[in-house]
């Protein structure tokens, strides 16, 4: 009994020790974002001139996540100097109103791009039944929102979005694309076998936050083929990032806030 005591009280101070190193440690990777860095060259012949692609993903704007976070994730991309800002979902963190009171969204028309910045919905941007506002208050912005369709860009490049939880078929979203490369921009990485089959050359991804904090990792790996990172499947490269916000606890243990910068060439 007294054994148990002395061993409970040990622990008690221990964790008094390591809260505060654990809290403190996922507070600055939620803070600290790093830049992803990704060489991706096409097998197939395109005329294509080399791309320069930041993918950003799950920024989960809101209560927790505000304006400077937002400027700050603004000021970074475009210190890289894209040609393409990709948006691969769960921008809004459910609630719209504090977005809109507090004009979050004005800092995407000061993005700087040579050819445009693409939004598609992820499962935060449609709960709480206000997705076609967020659709239109971004169009305003002038981000060209991709709701189960593609757009052509530059005559040389093909960007899809698909709808988180969207039941249409991505044959029918993509058509026939033999002659130019397809990106896609899906939030959630579940459907990665359509992709393969339909010969997509670049799938964009989020939502797994790669697990947040540790252990979440652990069932990220076993619930998606890819939950992280970079894979080539066939013809088709599957990139997913860890995003660069938080959902719930501002805080990452195991995994870091990032913007990925893609080279796309053939």
């Amino acid at each position: 009994m007294i054994f148990r005591y002395k061993l409970n009280l040990n622990l008690y101070k221990i964790s008094l020790i390591l809260v505060p190193i654990i809290l403190l440690a996922g507070t600055f990777f939620k803070h600290h974002t790093i830049v992803k860095k990704y060489d991706i060259k096409l097998d197939k012949n395109y005329d294509l001139e080399p791309l320069n692609i930041v993918l950003v993903s799950d920024i989960h704007l809101g209560y927790i996540n505000g304006n400077s976070s937002f400027l700050k994730m603004k000021n970074i991309i475009n210190s890289l100097n894209p040609d393409i800002v990709l948006i691969a979902g769960d921008l809004i963190d459910m609630n719209l109103e504090p977005v809109l009171e507090k004009n979050m969204l004005k800092e995407l028309s000061d993005i700087k791009t040579k050819y445009g910045v693409y939004f598609a919905l992820g499962n935060h941007d449609i709960y709480g039944k206000k997705a076609a506002l967020l659709t239109a208050t971004l169009r305003e912005e002038g981000v060209i929102v991709l709701r189960d369709e593609k757009v052509l860009v530059n005559d040389k490049l093909f960007i899809a979005g698909r709808d988180n939880f969207s039941k249409k078929p991505l044959k029918d979203i993509i058509g026939n694309h033999s002659d130019k490369p397809v990106i896609l921009i899906q939030h959630t990485p579940d459907t990665i076998e359509e992709t393969v089959e339909n010969k997509i050359d670049l799938q964009v991804s989020g939502h797994t936050h790669k697990g947040q904090f540790f252990p979440g990792n652990l069932f990220t790996k076993r619930i998606f083929l890819i939950d992280y990172g970079l894979k080539k499947i066939s013809d088709s490269n599957i990139l997913v990032s860890s995003g660069y916000g938080t959902w719930g606890p501002p805080i990452r243990i195991g995994s870091s806030s990032e913007i990925c910068l893609i080279k796309f060439y053939n």
